[in-house]
């Protein structure tokens, strides 16, 4: 028996509506380690989260959603200033809404890897995917609570979006969970001063050889250091185009790009559009 409480669906999820939601804020609201008989999938909104699932320790980013399984045994831990001002949405649903949600979805659908690999999947999304999400999440407290049956089908909606579009991705994305040493070296390249120093500044920073760290990250992440680093250069230089009047080159060039040509290129590869019309379409 786990020495860890274990929550059921009866008290954590209405029963008729199959689902619940909330927004957690930081150490306001407490989650100790547990486990439970229902599904759940949590969004970072702000700030970084520290999350001890299944014995081992993570640091979750700004923009991490993550598949918590039933069994899964997590809690969150605020060890730092930094962390106690984090902010996630939790979102839980039953086991029979899971059951529906993957027969939905297709025999393709990788559901049994999901739901057999050691740590949960875990999938960090663009600023864009993360205002996009939290846009659809948003439109949850529009609908009637009293209304059951209408939340349900705005839930189980929502679900199916984020599951085909996030968590359609195969075992060898899912069955490593990040070594200490390159988990901590990610957080640290979140920061602009880092990525925009880019290549250099983070091989430094792992104290591994060019050669090591390329193969771990490729290996954990799936991707090519410099796809890595130009991945953090264009999710914030899409934050300053969102949230600022900064001109678009001062962007480029704090961001680390060496030209404005390469980064109109790639930013128009990932978001189908220039940053000027990027700025356009946020205002």
């Amino acid at each position: 028996m786990s020495e860890y409480p274990r929550l059921t669906h009866t008290y954590n999820v209405d029963t008729t509506a199959e689902c619940f939601y909330q927004y957690v804020y930081g150490e306001n609201d407490i989650f100790y380690p547990h486990s439970h008989d229902f599904y759940e999938i949590f969004l970072t909104v702000e700030g970084t989260v520290t999350h001890l699932v299944n014995g081992i320790v993570q640091k979750l980013p700004e923009g991490s959603l993550v598949f918590i399984r039933p069994d899964d045994t997590h809690g969150y831990i605020y060890d730092e200033p930094e962390s106690r001002k984090t902010t996630y949405i939790n979102l839980a649903f039953s086991s029979k809404t899971a059951r529906q949600l993957f027969i939905f979805l297709s025999p393709d659908f990788p559901s049994d890897e999901l739901l057999s690999c050691d740590m949960p999947p875990t999938v960090n999304l663009s600023v864009v995917e993360k205002k996009r999400l939290l846009s659809q999440i948003s439109e949850l407290n529009i609908v009637n609570w009293q209304d059951k049956k209408a939340l349900k089908v705005k839930m189980r909606a929502i679900l199916a979006d984020v599951f085909s579009r996030h968590f359609n991705f195969s075992r060898q994305a899912t069955q490593n969970s990040l070594p200490v040493w390159l988990s901590s070296l990610l957080s640290k390249m979140e920061r602009p001063e880092n990525f925009a120093a880019g290549m250099d500044r983070m091989i430094s920073l792992s104290g591994k050889s060019r050669e090591h760290l390329a193969r771990s990250v490729k290996k954990y992440c799936g991707i090519t250091l410099a796809e890595y680093i130009n991945e953090l250069r264009l999710n914030h230089a899409a934050s300053l185009l969102s949230r600022t009047d900064i001109p678009i080159i001062e962007i480029c060039y704090s961001c680390g790009f060496g030209s404005m040509s390469y980064f109109y290129r790639i930013f128009k590869n990932k978001y189908s559009t220039s940053p000027h019309g990027f700025r356009n379409m946020q205002k």
